[in-house]
């Protein structure tokens, strides 16, 4: 009853990648984020709403470069705004 809850009042954020073209329907990326957000909250115990911001983006930014087959740290070491093509 509680995940019930959880699950209709977060509706709206739960499945936003829906909202993006391109995205497939048996893509499991959105799992493997809620393992990874399980495991920084784990590790440091306490976590803020900023703090999972600046996750999410750095994970978004890590998932998106290893679907492309590119390197996270390449990528940060050059300082680049954009993933390209």
């Amino acid at each position: 009853m509680a995940l019930q809850k959880r699950i209709a009042k977060n509706r709206d954020k739960l499945f936003t990648f829906l909202d993006y073209d391109g995205v497939p329907w048996n893509n499991n990326n959105a799992e493997h984020a809620v393992r990874a957000f399980t495991r920084l909250r784990n590790a440091i115990g306490t976590s803020t709403p900023k703090g999972h911001r600046e996750y999410a983006t750095l994970l978004s930014i890590q998932q998106t470069l290893r679907y492309r087959g590119m390197s996270f740290l390449e990528f940060m070491r050059s300082g680049g705004l954009e993933i390209g093509d």
